[in-house]
């Protein structure tokens, strides 16, 4: 059944084509999706969805349809949508609930009774009332149940669940992803937090309110907010004027001083779509907010481009052409006399960790090398911004410990309990999170967990969220930024699936490729490397990988430039 929105959307396109042939000017209604943009700027508008009210004497099943069309139109509080409620159910409808994202297989309609209908739909995610996304792995199909009553004899649904659903492809078209920003502990760098809002002019708003409420769960303990404790919008509304956003608080945001305003207005400005400033004021009074200057937080930190590898006896940054080798003063020739076979360089490029077969070593311009972790079977080590090297063992993933400078070891409790084995372990580059890719329960997983501390500390782990669950073996994963990770993991045919993930977000399988043993984040998706088990080094070309050099030990993981 063709989507009456869908058949809505190219009549109000042929509408606007026909008016800018007759020399009219109209609402742009097709064009590239950017998320984010379209709603404050007027760039590449998303399209626009002009879905029916309910038309006289609709059954059952076309008030259904009509009502779940209308899903598109998240415009005035789902103004169209509540059209097809009955004025007591309309009131209570929480339309923000939530968003149940399906397949966008064909629909299934049930009637149970006279007066009930289900909606059966393969989910794929779901969007909590936060706008947080969550993928699913569900394999069977979800029932949505709906009653009906008559209200001046006609058809009007009178309960349902919360929230709208949409199809996958719609919903990109009718959401847009927006990073939320929150400060790490030391207020050094500003930490993502994925959210997806319905596009529109209250867009943000829903950006503003999403800051002033806090971090996901999941981040709490790892990052914090500049913004007084029961600070809020005067009113529920943010005005864009000439490209800068009015945001008035209300008498909470007081107790802020002028570093505190500033980072107030730093979290906001980064949070809100690009090329947004900020006028924050409180209670209608204007604040005079100078810039953050040097204090300024990295937004995303970001590494060398060139591969750092090992290489012929020499440890370095490969150049360009794929011939020579930069060392690292102090550094690389203390690492290639450990011959390891994995490093974790730290964001200074003063100190790395190297996995060796006598066990993990911290390197230190300046100090002889260090064996901090002897134990056996470990896997690559990471290095964070404060200086700590993370290990563990391949076979016991709860036993991990993190060595301080001076090599004091902590035992970090871990928050996957029921795995088997651990394939990688990396710490973002911001330090507030780590991702680990599992075999638990005869599968792999891919999780993110944030990190805890005290005064730069690690002491613990949140909460595991579970970003991606597959039926290969685990091999590794990284970083590629601060939102988006990578896995690979073998299959039973002998090739590797190689999947990319935004935190928060949605996934993207690369092209595969075979007998690749690790992966690298560089600073974007398509500078992903791997490494196969012939020393070949692979980069993206295309759509396919390509061999770039031979010969290659191992390729470095780099956690930052000067951090």
């Amino acid at each position: 059944m063709r989507s009456r929105s869908r058949f809505a959307a190219v009549l109000a396109a042929a509408a606007a084509l026909a008016l800018v042939l007759g020399g009219c000017s109209s609402i742009p209604r097709s064009g590239a999706v950017q998320a984010g943009q379209d709603a404050v700027t007027g760039e590449n508008p998303a399209p626009i969805f002009l879905p029916f009210g309910p038309r006289a004497n609709a059954t059952m099943e076309e008030i259904l349809t009509g009502f779940i069309d209308a899903a598109t139109s998240p415009d005035n509080n789902y103004e169209i949508a509540r059209e097809f409620l009955t004025p007591e159910f309309s009131e209570s409808w929480k339309s923000d609930s939530g968003v149940t994202v399906y397949d966008g297989s064909e629909r299934n309609f049930v009637t149970v009774d006279d007066t009930t209908m289900t909606f059966e739909v393969m989910p794929v995610a779901e969007v909590n009332g936060n706008g947080e996304y969550h993928e699913e792995g569900a394999s069977a199909s979800l029932p949505l149940r709906y009653s009906f009553t008559q209200v001046n004899e006609q058809w009007r649904i009178s309960a349902a669940p919360n929230g709208t659903v949409l199809d996958q492809s719609t919903f990109k078209d009718v959401f847009s992803a927006q990073s939320l920003f929150f400060f790490d502990p030391d207020y050094r760098y500003l930490v993502p937090d994925v959210r997806w809002f319905p596009r529109g002019a209250s867009t943000p708003t829903k950006i503003v309110n999403g800051v002033l409420s806090g971090p996901s769960e999941w981040l709490a303990g790892a990052v914090t907010s500049a913004f007084p404790e029961g600070t809020a919008l005067t009113a529920d509304a943010v005005t864009v004027v000439a490209r800068d956003a009015k945001v008035d608080l209300n008498s909470a945001a007081l107790n802020a001083d002028t570093i505190t305003l500033q980072r107030m207005r730093s979290q906001l400005e980064n949070s809100l779509p690009s090329g947004l400033t900020v006028s924050i004021t409180i209670n209608q009074n204007s604040q005079d907010i100078d810039e953050l200057g040097a204090s300024e937080p990295q937004v995303n930190p970001r590494v060398d481009a060139r591969a750092l590898v090992v290489r012929d006896g020499e440890f370095g940054f490969l150049a360009a052409t794929g011939k020579t080798i930069t060392p690292l003063a102090g550094l690389s020739e203390s690492i290639v006399a450990l011959t390891p076979s994995a490093v974790a360089l730290s964001p200074s490029q003063t100190a790395a960790a190297a996995l060796t077969v006598a066990g993990v070593y911290g390197i230190r311009v300046g100090d002889d090398p260090r064996l901090l972790d002897p134990r056996q079977n470990l896997i690559e080590p990471s290095t964070d911004g404060s200086g700590f090297v993370w290990s563990v063992p391949a076979d016991r993933p709860n036993e991990l410990f993190v060595y301080s400078a001076q090599g004091a070891a902590s035992a970090l409790p871990t928050p996957w309990g029921d795995a088997s084995s651990i394939a990688a372990l990396q710490v973002s580059r911001d330090g507030t999170r780590v991702i680990a890719l599992l075999q638990a329960a005869g599968e792999t997983r891919l999780v993110v967990a944030a990190v805890l501390r005290e005064n730069g500390v690690p002491v613990g782990l949140g909460d595991a969220v579970q970003l991606a669950a597959d039926s290969g073996n685990p091999v590794d994963a990284t970083w590629i930024d601060q939102s988006t990770v990578a896995y690979v993991a073998a299959q039973p045919n002998g090739e590797d699936r190689i999947v990319a993930h935004e935190i928060g977000g949605t996934s993207t399988t690369l092209e595969s490729s075979t007998g690749i043993t690790s992966i690298t984040g560089s600073n974007l998706l398509r500078d992903l490397r791997a490494l196969n088990a012939g020393g070949s080094l692979l980069v993206q070309r295309g759509v396919g990988w390509q061999e770039r050099i031979g010969e290659v030990t191992l390729v470095a993981t780099q956690q930052g430039i000067g951090g």
